[in-house]
């Protein structure tokens, strides 16, 4: 009698099991509106429609009509280029450090979208020391404590091109902090190599520390550049919910705006300020 339960029991569950199709729920197209703001740089504004999950391709809205903002007072009309295959409005003038700027977004058969954000101060970085051979990078930064600041760090390596030293869009590094040799910073050390890192300043606000990079892979360049972005609350916030997607498709704008960290009022996207302090050394 035990026997046939048993059987009976395995038949029944077995029978529960099935394929089962979730709606999720949609909320109709939306504009979406992405700009990280770089002090000294054009503001660049990328403009598509929102689609469903299922659909990984973004619709350009390159006729949309751009208002761009400089605390309070409007810009010239941002023009509309196609760059590497991808369709910005561009402004006319280059951002500045503290300013703040807003965004307003019209295009026909959708709700007008708005969002702005100030540009942060840059951070203040020396002493950049590696050698090749080793997985050890290293450098200072020194403190602002008269606010809460928020970064972005990343590490390059460095390729000469026409007599300038630049990124090596092709060398991604990846790295960790080094946990023996970086007690301040005990919230954002972790076993795993990444090719960022986000973190705010609450366990050395306002002092003068030295950062020790592990990297995954030994030293082998000649030079290298050290990245570390200011960011706003708003940026940090939008870096912290793209993460995971980032690192996979090491891309700073979200392919999923509907669960990304968003500004944008009647919208989806990041119109944020980041001030990135690039720090080029030779290698050792």
């Amino acid at each position: 009698m035990r026997k046939l339960l048993i059987c009976l029991s395995i038949i029944i569950l077995t029978a529960c099991v099935k394929e089962s199709r979730i709606e999720i729920p949609y909320a109709g197209d939306k504009i979406v509106v992405n700009s990280l703001i770089q002090p000294d740089s054009l503001i660049y504004i990328r403009v598509t429609g929102s689609k469903k999950v299922t659909e990984y391709s973004f619709d350009p809205l390159d006729s949309a009509t751009v208002v761009l903002q400089e605390n309070g007072i409007t810009l010239p009309t941002p023009t509309y280029q196609l760059i590497n295959g991808y369709g910005y409005f561009v402004s006319q003038s280059v951002a500045k450090t503290g300013s703040h700027y807003a965004i307003q977004v019209a295009n026909k058969g959708l709700t007008a979208v708005s969002g702005s954000d100030s540009t942060p101060m840059r951070a203040h970085i020396s002493n950049a020391y590696a050698q090749r051979g080793l997985n050890r990078v290293r450098f200072t930064l020194q403190e602002d404590g008269s606010t809460i600041n928020y970064y972005r760090l990343r590490i390059f390596t460095a390729v000469e091109s026409n007599g300038n030293w630049v990124i090596d869009k092709t060398d991604t590094i990846h790295f960790r902090l080094d946990p023996a040799l970086n007690n301040d910073l005990p919230d954002i050390i972790t076993n795993d190599y990444k090719s960022e890192s986000i973190m705010t300043d609450e366990n050395f606000n306002g002092k003068t520390i030295q950062f020790v990079l592990q990297t995954k892979k030994e030293v082998s360049s000649s030079h290298m550049i050290i990245e570390l972005s200011a960011l706003t609350p708003a940026a940090w916030k939008y870096f912290q919910s793209t993460y995971t997607q980032r690192l996979n498709d090491s891309q700073d704008f979200s392919l999923d705006p509907e669960n990304a960290y968003s500004n944008v009022e009647n919208g989806y996207g990041i119109i944020a300020g980041v001030n990135a302090a690039r720090l080029l050394f030779t290698v050792e």
